[in-house]
């Protein structure tokens, strides 16, 4: 059975009682702890806080019941099993009263205990699970509100600036808004500029929570050289469109100097580009916890930082768009008019291209993903996320037909799939294929597509995702896979064999270690023969030789004859070198029996008792009976080694005692082999079935007995067990699953 994971604190007057049930409840429980009256008990569950407490009720200083009242107060909520020989109403009454979870009668039988146990281990098990599985649901709500609020900011920002342009009251504005729902200490913008043929940031705008000291006047913050030690790293991953982001204790010693005088522990750092070019950075401070920023998080404040990218460079040209009216109003009076048209017609694009911002903005909110929509099989609108996949500007596409951009190979399927789709007839909603990048490189992505109605029309909005890693791993690890598989087979083959031929030099070791003593036991009947012989020509020399006589004597000769014959078969098929697919269903006690023949004679002559119990019944299993001899024999063999190592060592009157006996639990079959020999040191007795390993000297073994012992069994669907006490006994049970 395997342990509960709970801990239980047994409370009862008597020792002997504890120490009784704590060796019970340590085979059933991972913790437990004693306690021999109800104060000591109340003192170990406060400190302890045990899942379950099992508790006599008649005890010194406090009651059992007294205790689990004052339990009660420390934990409403806890477990309480009582365990007491007074059966009388009046403790059952009060013990309902007081929220017993159960009340069992001593004595006891240990399977009311365990069940007892059991159920309250279940209890608990569930209550955690509901627990720990509100408290994910709990974390997962606040992490999708707070993403939720994160692009609600986002949306708002991005409103704020179409609607009122570029400047610091706007960009303030947004920086508040993403400040509180990002929930941060800091949000701040650090524009790029150039001096003295040097590059610079510096910071110009800043939002702070309440608490907060404001660096917006910080002097080392003002002119911030990319090539400083400081911010060279910076630089380079801002450039190049990462992000900076984790936690202060992590970053190196010199962007640690500047950063942890503002009280910062951890930040994310998003670049601004304008026209694709690195304008500058927003960052977002936590100076209160080391926060881990999640992707999706990532990627909304990456929105942000492109609206704020956009906002700027729409500014910039309204900027230019004003100056150059301003000055062609004051040198072309006469064409006031055309620019009063040019004006107008700069207001229409201005309104197109908000709606246009706003259905951008739609997708962005639904999907991650490089998305497209083409109506009738041609491409009129892609999203960032395209451009970074492919490489084309929407100008590139606009148009076009997606067909143009898969690779020649899926050509042919993308085109049946798409004609199925407009038939109405059954297609496949998403697959993998290869496109070709604007640089001719082939990528492969997973399509998948939706109908949508777009402007009265219909069309197809289609989402690809990036899976060039995934089939770069798939091809490496299927040829892995493949020359793994090649390999594996050679040493298994290789292994099979090596097994075999310790197993044949495993019997050739046994058959010579018992050689004298079957050459005794045939010995023993040629003897006999030979009586037998002399006895029938000293008869007929005396011409008495009578039939009844002479049948008798030939009857015992053919009976030690068929046991010679029995003998030497016996040990022919043994030393065979036979496969393990020779495999039968047989039973053990046979096998058994076939074992002793060959090691009976040894163990007399070696003095040794030989105690051998074989219950009554079927023993049938299914494998090899020989190589459970085998398996059997080399059990015995070192029990043997064993004992008659002790008798050097030990006291006058000791016996050589060796014990075999079967048995049957349930399914599963028991061979136990019992010495009371040297045994074995407890901190060897792991290694005892590791290949070579042995305690005996070169000329008494090579340490394959065991090994080979162990392979045989597991390969019968079985398993061998050792059990040892240094100087007292060592146990080996061998168990195998029975034939139905």
């Amino acid at each position: 059975m395997e342990k509960l994971k709970i801990s239980v604190l047994f409370v009862d007057d008597e020792k002997i009682i504890r120490t009784v049930y704590s060796k019970v409840f340590s085979e059933w429980v991972d913790q437990v702890y004693l306690a021999e009256n109800g104060q000591q008990g109340l003192e170990i569950f406060r400190q302890r806080q045990p899942d379950l407490v099992i508790t006599d009720i008649k005890m010194p200083l406090m009651s059992g019941l007294d205790m689990s009242v004052m339990i009660r107060k420390v934990n409403p909520n806890a477990r309480i099993v009582i365990l007491s020989a007074f059966s009388e109403a009046s403790y059952l009454i009060r013990a309902i009263e007081i929220g017993i979870k159960n009340f069992l009668i001593k004595p006891v039988d240990n399977q009311q205990i365990l069940q007892a146990i059991v159920e309250q281990a279940r209890e608990i098990a569930y209550e955690n699970k509901l627990i720990e599985e509100e408290q994910k649901r709990i974390k997962a709500e606040l992490e999708l509100k707070h993403n939720e609020q994160i692009l609600q900011a986002v949306s708002e920002t991005a409103e704020h600036l179409l609607k009122h342009g570029f400047n610091k009251k706007s960009f303030d504005f947004s920086l508040a808004c993403l400040g509180h729902a990002t929930k941060v200490s800091r949000v701040y913008f650090f524009e790029n500029f150039r001096q003295d043929d040097q590059n610079f940031s510096r910071q110009t705008h800043e939002w702070v929570s309440v608490g907060i000291e404001p660096q917006i006047d910080n002097t080392g913050l003002m002119y911030v050289p990319h090539d400083d030690p400081s911010f060279s790293r910076w630089a380079q991953m801002l450039r190049s469109g990462r992000t900076i982001n984790g936690l202060i204790k992590h970053f190196p010693e010199a962007e640690r100097e500047i950063l942890e005088p503002q009280n910062i522990v951890s930040l994310v750092a998003i670049p601004v580009f304008v026209q694709n070019e690195w304008f500058g950075f927003i960052g977002f401070d936590d100076c209160v916890t080391e926060r881990i920023w999640s992707a999706s998080e990532i990627n909304s404040l990456t929105t942000a930082a492109n609206l704020l990218g956009a906002a700027i460079h729409r500014t910039s040209i309204e900027n230019e768009l004003q100056h150059l009216n301003a000055e062609l109003e004051d040198r072309v009076e006469q064409r006031t008019l055309n620019l009063q048209l040019e004006i107008a017609e700069r207001e229409s694009v201005e309104i197109m291209l908000r709606q246009s911002e706003e259905k951008y903005r739609t997708i962005f909110e639904n999907a991650n993903d490089a998305i497209f929509l083409t109506i009738d099989a041609k491409i009129q609108l892609i999203n960032p996320r395209f451009y970074e996949l492919t490489g084309y500007y929407p100008r590139q596409l606009k148009g076009k037909s997606f067909i143009d951009l898969v690779h020649p190979a899926h050509r042919e399927f993308v085109n049946e799939n798409y004609q199925r789709r407009i038939n109405g007839e059954s297609y496949i909603q998403s697959y993998d294929i290869q496109i070709i990048t604007a640089k001719g490189e082939n990528l492969w992505v997973e399509i998948k597509s939706n109908p949508i109605l777009w402007e009265g029309r219909n069309g197809l909005l289609s989402f690809l995702t990036d899976i060039q890693a995934r089939k770069s791993f798939e091809s490496e690890l299927r040829e892995l896979n493949i020359n793994l598989e090649a390999r594996v087979n050679e040493e298994l083959k290789h292994r099979e064999r090596q097994q075999e031929l310790f197993l044949h030099k495993s019997k050739l070791e046994s058959l010579g270690e018992l050689s004298a003593g079957m050459a005794h036991e045939i010995n023993q009947p040629l003897g006999s023969l030979s009586m037998s012989l002399d006895n029938i020509l000293d008869e007929m020399y005396a011409e008495k030789l009578e039939p009844n006589y002479l049948a008798g004597k030939i009857e015992l000769m053919f009976s030690d004859i068929d046991r010679i014959r029995k003998i030497i078969d016996h040990v022919r098929v043994f030393s065979r070198d036979q496969q393990n697919e020779d495999q039968q269903v047989f039973d053990i006690a046979e096998t058994v029996n076939n074992s002793l023949l060959m090691v009976n004679r040894l163990f007399i002559n070696n003095q040794i008792d030989l105690k051998v119990s074989l219950k009554n019944g079927p023993f049938l299993t299914f494998g090899n009976p020989n190589r459970l001899e085998q398996v059997i024999l080399n059990v015995l063999s070192n029990a043997r080694h064993a004992v008659e190592k002790r008798q050097h060592d030990a006291i006058p009157g000791y016996v050589k005692i060796i014990l075999l006996e079967t048995s049957t639990d349930k399914n599963t079959h028991k061979i136990r082999i019992e010495d009371n020999g040297i045994g074995i040191p407890e901190h060897i007795l792991g290694n005892v079935f590791d290949p070579f390993f042995t305690t005996k000297n070169a000329q008494e073994g090579t340490g394959l007995g065991l090994s080979i012992s162990y392979g045989i069994i597991r390969d019968m669907k079985g398993s061998i067990e050792i059990e040892s006490q240094q100087n007292h006994k060592t146990t080996v049970i061998i168990k195998l699953p029975a034939y139905q």
